[in-house]
């Protein structure tokens, strides 16, 4: 199956971006077309960002070398050429055009130099900023530093909130859904949390993978999921990488990065309804508040309500996201972010293989009780971002977050089928839980030139002090009698006398230097050290005894990228990661951090003048310290296990005028090579396809004569994964999403800015599971069917 259906129209797909950039690399300049512009005195930057928009023509700067100036006002009819000219007048900077027609700024002194452009198509590109389309050419995740991704010799993927918003993702798993390396648990788990795996590692909370604008977010993966309606893009950073964040799984990073405030006006509203009784209301509000933009705020909100395919099981959520900049220079700036999220829905909790695998399970039955399960948390932050350059060379940033979160989820779980196929006993699951988690990051980016080196280097100090404390109950519960025709009513009974939670308290400090070699424009050499310091303590409430962890590590990273002239830059790189492993050996020796150690050979291709990104990499990523049954003692663990991912990604995003694409295949070998239970060696991982493929695009009618009409659709595919010690695996998935969006202001431009978007996941109702092991299957969701009527002014 997987070689007749999803690997033909990947290859075309990536055979159609491939060629397609020689005939538009062969274009002509834009012409010089006269726009008119009223733009008042306004920091530099700022300035060319808007005549960029204004004039749609590419403008590309060095971020260093517009900090701290400020343009005059530029106020009548010109050419997008004057228009920069007359913004670059008395900065010290002259206009410069470069063959393919895009603009740029360099020294006046400096005629016969160009310096290393920032290549963006309408705008200035930000790292933090809204992309137009799916193709980003920045980011800060890869480097912590505002690195273009054609010079970053490690695989990173960026997904932005066109694609979030086009692919309808109501998660960071359903973002993610269409970027290689990735695997998840099915929908019904990740609308509570998410939990990812990235190269066959879990990512699965702050402390091992997944931050906020850079910044480790939770203390627990059940704190609740992120509302991707937030975000202006999903960043992914695959493979070991501790050098720039500490304690980590070795699979790598997901940080999301937050809407944040823009001096351009931003209004929008969308009401939405869809399967399952979905009522939703969202907006998104941006604009200065102060003449010259000194002052930008933005408001970002949802409300739902709904039901679910599940019986009994609600999928409300409320999300508010205010932010404020304040950005008295182009040198200097500082946003204040903070969150609000409430989740109201019911636990899913997993089934065994052997009542799943044979559809004996209805997809449908919710196995708790509708007056006792429940799945509520409250999660808060609030943290700033501050920025300044103290010239062009030098740099400091600074970022804070305080995050804390609030739990309450009871549940019935599978306890097992009666021999007479219906009557189904359960367990009782009763938690209180409460995290917090304090995360700083200060840094100081240091450009030098010696000749033909130019140095770009960090140097930083981070923290993370973060508490999960969790207080867990079990009890008894009336079976349920007949799982295809159930009635409710049962009241569980909670043993309140003993607690089986625990308390974690931990402190992590970090050191990092990094350097960013560019030698003769040509060659880019990365090297990065790391000492990390990191303290944890934690109380098992059954026992009363504490265990404390002290440990450090030394982790490093290095690689070498050549860039060529035609686009193409193949690079090599090594990398490093650790994280801490609470518990003691037979001996009451505490157990070592595990290590993970990662080797990639990558190819990335920028088409000149184009508006493209192809990706390649094979990697070698290997974990050691793991835990493994101590053979004298079973109830002990010993650190002689190891796990080694070995595998192949490819990853293609465009813009062709007026088609939109992403495209996907991974292969990963992701195995337990060493254990003491003999049925795990050499198996592959739960949960993690060796075969992974996927296929978005969508495409404006308007020029094929149908006016205000997109459509788009995708494809994702997973082979069988694997679940060791269990005799069948479990079967892939080929899953088929599909929209329709109308801009009404074709139709008449007193309707500009309304438009009517239908999605649709899952279209053919294809049955699916996600098992993460033989006691712990989930059924995918079904066709899910959305109408959002959305308005932009």
């Amino acid at each position: 199956m997987f070689q007749r259906y999803p690997v033909a129209p990947l290859a075309a797909a990536l055979l159609i971006a491939l060629t397609a950039p020689a005939v538009h690399a062969q274009s002509p300049a834009p012409s010089a077309a006269a726009a008119r512009y009223d733009l008042p005195a306004a920091p530099l930057g700022d300035t060319l960002t808007r005549i960029a928009r204004q004039s749609g023509r590419a403008v590309s700067v060095d971020p260093a070398l517009v900090a701290g100036r400020r343009a005059p006002a530029v106020a009548g009819e010109f050419s997008a050429e004057e228009a920069v000219r007359r913004a670059l007048a008395g900065s010290g900077l002259e206009l410069a055009v470069t063959a393919n027609g895009t603009l740029s700024a360099r020294r006046a002194a400096e005629n016969a130099t160009m310096l290393d452009p920032v290549r963006v198509t309408g705008a200035v590109e930000s790292p933090t900023g809204h992309v137009d389309g799916y193709v980003a050419q920045r980011a800060m995740s890869g480097m912590k530093t505002d690195t273009p991704l054609i010079e970053t010799p490690q695989s990173v993927s960026v997904v932005t909130s066109d694609q979030i918003r086009v692919v309808k993702a109501a998660s960071v798993a359903d973002a993610l859904g269409y970027t290689p390396g990735v695997a998840s648990q099915s929908p019904a788990f990740s609308r509570m949390v998410d939990d990812l795996m990235l190269r066959g590692f879990n990512v699965a909370a702050g402390n091992s993978g997944q931050l906020r604008d850079g910044l480790k977010l939770q203390s627990s993966v059940y704190d609740g999921g992120q509302e991707p309606y937030g975000l202006e893009r999903v960043e992914v950073l695959r493979g070991a990488s501790s050098v720039l964040y500490g304690q980590l799984s070795p699979g790598g990073v997901v940080n999301t990065v937050s809407k944040r405030p823009t001096a351009d006006s931003l209004r929008e509203l969308n009401l939405e309804t869809g399967s399952y009784n979905r009522r939703q209301v969202s907006g998104d509000f941006a604009g200065a508040l102060t003449e010259g933009g000194a002052w930008t705020y933005r408001l970002t909100g949802l409300a739902r309500n709904a039901d679910n395919w599940v019986d009994h099981v609600p999928d409300d959520r409320t999300y508010l996201a205010p932010a404020l900049t304040w950005q008295p220079s182009a040198a200097t700036s500082l946003t204040l972010l903070a969150t609000y999220q409430r989740i109201r829905t019911k636990f899913a909790a997993p089934m065994p293989a052997a009542n799943t695998l044979n559809g004996q399970i209805p997809r449908d039955l919710f196995i708790g009780e509708p007056d006792f399960d429940r799945y509520d948390t409250d999660t808060y932050t609030v943290g700033y971002a501050f920025e300044h350059a103290f010239n062009e060379r030098v740099k400091l940033r600074q970022s804070a977050r305080y995050f804390t979160a609030d739990g309450n989820w009871d549940y019935l779980s599978f306890g097992a089928l009666q021999p007479n196929g219906r009557t189904l006993r359960r367990g009782v699951v009763s938690r209180s839980e409460h995290s917090y988690g304090v995360a700083t990051d200060t840094s100081l980016e240091l450009k030098l030139d010696g000749g033909p080196l130019q140095h770009t280097v960090l140097a930083g100090l981070d923290y993370y002090r973060s508490g999960y404390d969790s207080h867990r109950h079990s009890g008894t519960v009336a079976p349920l009698a007949d799982i295809y025709n159930p009635v409710y009513g049962a009241v569980p009974v909670i043993n309140k006398a003993a607690d089986y939670g625990i308390n974690t308290r931990s402190s992590a400090l970090g050191l990092y230097v990094q350097d960013q070699i560019k030698i003769r424009d040509k060659w880019v050499v990365v090297l990065g050290g790391r000492q990390d310091w990191a303290d944890t303590d934690q109380k098992n409430y059954a026992s009363g005894v504490t265990t404390r962890l002290r440990d450090t590590a030394t982790t490093g990273r290095a690689g070498l990228l050549y860039l060529a002239d035609n686009g193409l830059a193949p690079y090599l790189s090594a990398s490093q990661s650790f994280a801490p492993t609470v518990g003691v050996d037979r001996a009451g020796n505490a157990f070592k951090p595990t290590k993970g150690t990662q080797y990639e050979l990558g190819l990335r291709y920028e088409p000149p003048g184009g508006n493209m990104l192809f990706s390649a990499a094979v990697y070698d990523l290997t974990q050691t310290n793991a835990l493994t049954s101590d053979p004298a003692d079973a109830t002990y663990s010993v650190q002689t296990g190891k796990a080694r991912s070995r595998g192949l990604e490819l990853e293609a995003k465009a813009r062709l005028g007026a088609l939109n694409l992403t495209a996907s295949y991974a292969y990963t070998d992701a195995r337990t090579t060493r254990s003491n239970t003999p049925a795990l060696v050499d198996q592959r991982i739960a949960l993690v396809p060796l075969h992974s493929a996927s296929v978005w695009a969508d495409y404006n009618l308007t020029g094929a004569g149908v006016s205000g009409l997109t459509v788009g659709a995708g494809v994702r595919y997973a082979s069988s994964t694997n679940l060791p010690g269990y005799p069948a695996n479990v079967p892939g998935q080929f899953l088929v999403d599909a929209m329709a969006a109308y801009d009404f202001g074709a139709l008449d431009p007193s309707m500009s800015g309304l438009s009517l978007t239908l999605n649709a996941r899952n279209l053919f109702n294809r049955g699916y599971l996600a098992c993460a092991g033989s006691t712990g299957c989930r059924y995918g969701d079904p066709r899910t069917l959305y109408a959002t009527l959305s308005y932009r002014w």
